[in-house]
């Protein structure tokens, strides 16, 4: 609005559709997600299409199937997606119809209900005039959709520092703190197992469909486990810096805005070198990186930050300073303006 565009914005709710958008700026179309699925998919494509005829070009972040139907078949307007990650392969991994991380299951010979949606989530995303992703790591996966690299803007996300200074905030209760959802490839039951093995206490933000697992494996172990379950968004900052350090031991990242926020709220990071977190942590400068799935580096990584005060601190402060100066709102909105405009020309 600020650069003078003008917006219309389309999502799907389950609460109430009457809400007070004065505050936001732009007008909000909200469908039912209540309603029954076929029906609620041709209204989304019936707005989408109605709204797209009146627009420069359609920016999808979400909604993509039925926006590529009502921008690309049914009309021939300019259409931009974004894809933080491959939904396929989650919903397979959700599923258990795999247990492939994200770069075998590309390639793999998997039963066909899951090779038919591979092909069709290749098919409308290639049919889109751009495709934004949030690193070079998912990138190189979209082309292997069948979208030419020419198509692709790597865009990365952007985060709010915290005003909280650590020394305004509240000492820590836990050594480690995670915050994720609880699915296979976070890999929050090995960290467990890790955290039991060597009596640090520890935080995990968030839910999913293997809680109760988790909890499960916890009480096994015997480890000084908290779960604090889903929390607001305006929380999670504080739940990080409850924590001397935060770690992310995921087996597949696309781009982990978690690490964003974590380096935004003054915490030093510790993360696997899983997907796109490469680009996101520069070792023993801003973060550190252990390799994926190895229990033995992660413990000995945590230890070493854990021992050393001045060292973690050193971490937290650069880490604050880069996503301060390389993740921010203004470099995200200016990157995605020229994508916008680009396919416009």
């Amino acid at each position: 609005m600020e650069r003078g565009h003008e917006i219309v914005a389309i999502v799907t709710l389950s609460d109430s559709l009457v809400h007070d958008d004065s505050h936001i700026g732009f007008p909000i179309v909200r469908l039912p997600r209540a309603r029954f699925r076929p029906l609620r998919w041709l209204q989304t494509i019936v707005t989408i299409y109605r709204l797209a005829r009146l627009s420069d070009v359609v920016y999808l972040n979400g909604l993509v199937l039925e926006g590529i139907l009502a921008t690309k078949i049914f009309s021939h307007r300019l259409s931009v997606i974004k894809v933080v990650g491959d939904l396929i392969w989650e919903k397979a991994r959700n599923a258990g119809a795999t247990n492939l991380e994200l770069d075998a299951f590309q390639s793999a010979r998997l039963p066909l209900r899951w090779r038919l949606l591979r092909r069709l989530q290749g098919w409308y995303t290639s049919r889109a005039d751009a495709v934004i992703t949030p690193s070079r790591y998912l990138s190189k996966i979209i082309c292997g959709w069948g979208v030419s690299a020419g198509r692709i803007h790597t865009i990365y996300n952007a985060v709010t520092i915290s005003s909280t200074t650590s020394a305004e905030a509240p000492s820590p209760r836990y050594d480690l703190v995670t915050v994720a959802r609880l699915v296979p490839w976070k890999g929050i039951a090995g960290l467990i197992e890790v955290a039991a093995d060597h009596g640090w206490s520890l935080r995990i933000v968030g839910d999913g469909l293997f809680g109760e697992e988790l909890e499960a494996l916890a009480r096994q172990c015997g480890a000084k486990v908290s779960f604090a379950g889903h929390v607001a968004h305006e929380q999670v900052a504080d739940e990080i810096r409850s924590a001397r350090l935060f770690v992310l031991n995921s087996t597949y990242e696309g781009l982990p805005h978690i690490v964003l926020e974590a380096k935004a709220a003054g915490v030093a990071v510790l993360a696997s070198d899983a997907g796109g977190t490469p680009e996101t942590i520069r070792h023993g400068e801003n973060g550190w990186l252990v390799p994926v799935g190895d229990n033995t580096a992660l413990a000995a990584g945590i230890r070493r930050l854990l021992d050393d005060d001045t060292e973690r601190s050193r971490l937290a402060e650069a880490g604050r300073r880069q996503v301060a100066e390389s993740f921010s709102f203004a470099i995200m909105a200016d990157a995605t303006e020229t994508a916008l405009a680009g396919v416009c020309r």
